[in-house]
Order: C-alpha cells, then sequence, then structure tokens
C-alpha cells in the first residue's frame, strides 16, 4: 500500500513538473524567437525529437500536449494583435512614466528641495526600464512583420 502511494505520489509530482515545463517552456519562446505559428510548431518539433532521443516520454507528451494547443490555438493574425497590443500598452506605460517624472520634476523644483534628487533619479530609471520595454516590443513587432512576409 505504501509503495502504491509512493508511486503515486511521484507520478503526480512527474505531472506537475511537465505541466510546469512545457508551460514555462511556452511562455518563454513567445518572448523570443518563435514570432509566428509556424515558428513556434516547429521550435515544438525540434523538443519532441530532441526528448525522442533522450527518451524522455514525459517530456515528448508534455510537448506533444504544446503542438497540439499550438495547433489548436494559434493564429497569425492573433499573434499580430497580440504584438500591436503589446506595442501599446508598453507605449502607454512610457507616456504615463514621462508624465510622472515631469510632475514630480516640477513639484520638488516648486519645492526648492534638492534632496529628492534621487527619487528623481530613481523615475528617470523607471522611465528607461520602460522605452527599453516598449522598444522591444516594437522590435517583436517587426520582426513578426518580416517573417511573415517570408512565409
Amino acid at each position: 500500500m505504501k509503495s502504491a502511494i509512493g508511486l503515486f505520489s511521484k507520478l503526480s509530482i512527474i505531472t506537475l513538473v511537465t505541466a510546469f515545463s512545457v508551460n514555462s517552456y511556452a511562455s518563454s519562446n513567445d518572448a523570443h524567437e518563435e514570432l509566428t505559428c509556424d515558428a513556434k510548431k516547429q521550435a515544438i518539433k525540434t523538443k519532441i525529437e530532441q526528448a525522442k532521443k533522450a527518451n524522455n516520454t514525459f517530456k515528448v507528451t508534455g510537448l506533444e500536449k504544446a503542438l497540439q494547443q499550438v495547433d489548436t490555438n494559434c493564429s497569425d493574425e492573433t499573434l499580430e494583435q497580440k504584438y500591436k497590443k503589446l506595442v501599446d500598452e508598453k507605449s502607454k506605460n512610457v507616456s504615463d512614466k514621462t508624465k510622472e517624472l515631469a510632475e514630480k520634476t516640477k513639484e520638488y523644483e516648486k519645492d526648492g528641495v534638492d534632496a529628492k534628487q534621487d527619487k528623481i533619479d530613481a523615475l528617470k530609471s523607471k522611465l528607461h526600464d520602460a522605452e527599453k520595454e516598449l522598444s522591444e516590443a516594437k522590435n517583436n513587432l517587426a520582426d513578426y512583420y518580416e517573417k511573415a512576409k517570408t512565409k
């Protein structure tokens, strides 16, 4: 009885780890190289072949489920919308950070408080990070269009 419970626990843990690894695989690749549905499918197929060569049946099963989800749910139109939405969100974030920096700078200058320079520097740093994220989002959209054209 104890061995059956131990085996069940191990299988549960393996299943959870596989599910999380497939989810993190899909998430990490969304942000980087696989910008089109065909590229996503090809990347997963490559991983399946690698897992088969390594005799990792759990990983193969998880990747096959991921491939099935991409086949079912992925369309280049939805990807394009996703990339555009991300650019819009990042643009708004940059706009908000720029406005906040301007307001705080004006407020601190009006109060004559020089000790707030560290807060202004922190806001500038957040603005710089937001601009970097926007640039990455725009690059992903441009890369998507480039890859979609070559299809």
